[in-house]
């Protein structure tokens, strides 16, 4: 039987996306498999690896369903996994934690201050590209695990990333790739290596982190053993794939210096694709190693965005999804009829979006989310639509930050992720920006499509990176900004900077309280 279709997934924070492409860039089907996140302490933020396990072997089993493709057809997969952590397996492939912690966990802010005392956070930052709050990256977490269960620390045989403990379930192979590598505070940037004097200045054993190879290298080939549980044939091949941010990067087809995208998850993160790691000691944009050889990811991300208007659905919009139920409707697009119904300032409510603490432009793990100037007169459309543009001038500040470190002026911005399919969403974000946006036509589908290239070009079906980019990527719509909007967001906009300002105190004070 003819291989024709190239599998990838995309394992986000909230769950695993499968999406099977043939090698035209033609997207056959996609299915999408939720697992729970566990917040058992404040700053404790767990997700069972089991749980992704599972989801893999669902979504592949079901988007071949949906494609009617048989899975003999599947020339190969590949991964985008969620970053900065690093999961403790022994010598047999077993994982020592029923939860771990994911990139959201800030509790190890003492051994973040470890780091930073052993290392100095200018080194640090300048050696790794690592520039979040150090408590939010592996190498904190890895020496939480060493300080608060050393029985487990000494037991692992490797510590790896999560697309990576999928890999070795499918293949035996403990590895990872540079991009995932390159986000751990542990690796260096600029040599591409492990960085052992960071190593043994904080006490993590090097042979216990894994082989790093490039993102389109082979792991191996699906196990006999796993084969039927997977829903693939054995012998099909596995290509090691990257993290997600640099994944969705090529999936918005930046592969070069001189444009931008930004994504909207649960997460928000706009990124170029730099020759060279770039730096910045007050901003603190992060630099990646990118899927694409030789290439950097550089970026600021904030962490509350999606994930903020998910909550505003559970615990604001129980009549909606009632209705959504009812009349077999997405909830998001009866929620987005209401902020239509509320005019750009949403009634002269600021929302301050930092409801997952952490993440740029001021990087504090004591921000919380603020909605400021409430009145009687005010209703529900006000605050929905409060939250997208206090998210949206949010990501504003790190456009303009990205723009000043890179001396470069976006004309457009890529937008991709699960909120970038609202039409209210993307004209308020091109409208604060004051920026065309670009939608492209698999823009829901960014992490998994970069996947897929990656595997194309693993596999030799792509001569390179340009041509699959050619292939996958496509301008479908492109949203300009309303004049009238955009001169009343830029005022909005210094009063949502200064509300910062204004409450920061207030929550430093509630983290304590």
């Amino acid at each position: 039987m003819k291989k024709d279709a190239i599998l990838s997934y995309d394992l986000g924070t909230t769950g695993c996306k499968a999406s099977l492409y043939d090698i035209k860039g033609n997207l056959l089907a996609s299915k999408y498999s939720t697992y729970e996140t566990y917040y058992p302490h404040d700053n404790w933020v767990q997700q069972k690896p089991e749980d992704w396990w599972s989801s893999i072997c669902n979504s592949t089993k079901k988007v071949l369903e949906k494609s009617g493709v048989e899975s003999e057809r599947v020339l190969g997969v590949s991964f985008s996994g969620q970053m900065m952590v690093l999961i403790p397996m022994d010598k047999s492939g077993s994982i020592l934690m029923d939860e771990v912690m994911i990139w959201a966990d800030g509790r190890s802010k003492d051994e973040g201050k470890l780091v930073e005392d052993e290392v100095g956070w200018e080194n640090f930052y300048h050696r790794t590209g690592a520039g979040m709050p150090i408590p939010l990256y592996a190498i904190a977490k890895v020496l939480w695990i060493k300080r608060n269960y050393p029985e487990i620390y000494k037991k692992a045989y490797k510590f790896v990333g999560v697309k990576d403990t999928i890999i070795h379930r499918l293949t035996g192979k403990f590895l990872t790739d540079y991009s995932d590598a390159s986000n751990t505070g542990l690796f260096s940037i600029k040599d591409k290596k492990w960085d052992t004097d960071i190593l043994d200045a904080v006490g993590i054993d090097a042979e216990k982190l894994p082989e790093v190879f490039k993102s389109t290298d082979i792991a191996g080939k699906i196990q006999e053993e796993v084969a039927i549980e997977v829903g693939l044939p054995a012998g099909t091949p596995v290509v090691i794939g990257g993290g997600d941010v640099p994944s969705a990067a090529l999936g918005a087809g930046i592969i070069a210096p001189g444009n931008a995208y930004n994504c909207i998850g649960s997460a928000s993160w706009l990124a170029v694709a730099p020759d060279k790691p770039v730096f910045d000691n007050l901003m603190r944009p992060f630099t990646l190693c990118h899927v694409v050889t030789d290439r950097f990811v550089t970026q600021l991300a904030m962490f509350s965005a999606g994930v903020v208007y998910e909550w505003a659905k559970d615990q604001l919009c129980n009549y909606e999804s009632l209705m959504a139920e009812k009349e077999d409707k997405d909830v998001y697009y009866l929620m987005d009829k209401l902020v239509g119904s509320s005019p750009a300032g949403a009634s002269g409510l600021v929302f301050l979006p930092n409801m997952r603490a952490g993440g740029a432009p001021h990087n504090n793990l004591d921000d919380k989310g603020a909605l400021l100037g409430l009145k009687l007169s005010q209703k529900k459309g006000d605050i929905l639509r409060a939250i997208l543009e206090g998210i949206s001038l949010n990501i504003r500040i790190m456009a303009e930050a990205i723009e000043k470190k890179v001396n470069n002026s976006f004309k457009y911005i890529n937008l991709v992720g699960g909120g970038s399919k609202s039409t209210i969403w993307q004209q308020i974000l091109a409208s604060v920006l004051n920026k065309n946006i670009n939608i492209l036509t698999g823009q829901q589908e960014a992490n998994s499509m970069g996947a897929a290239i990656v595997a194309g070009v693993g596999l030799g079906v792509f001569s390179g990176f340009d041509q699959a980019v050619k292939n996958f990527i496509n301008v479908k719509r492109v949203v300009k900004p309303k004049l009238e909007e955009a001169e009343l967001y830029s005022k909005l906009y210094k009063i949502f900077q200064q509300s910062y300002g204004s409450i920061t105190p207030v929550n430093s004070k509630l983290s304590n309280f």
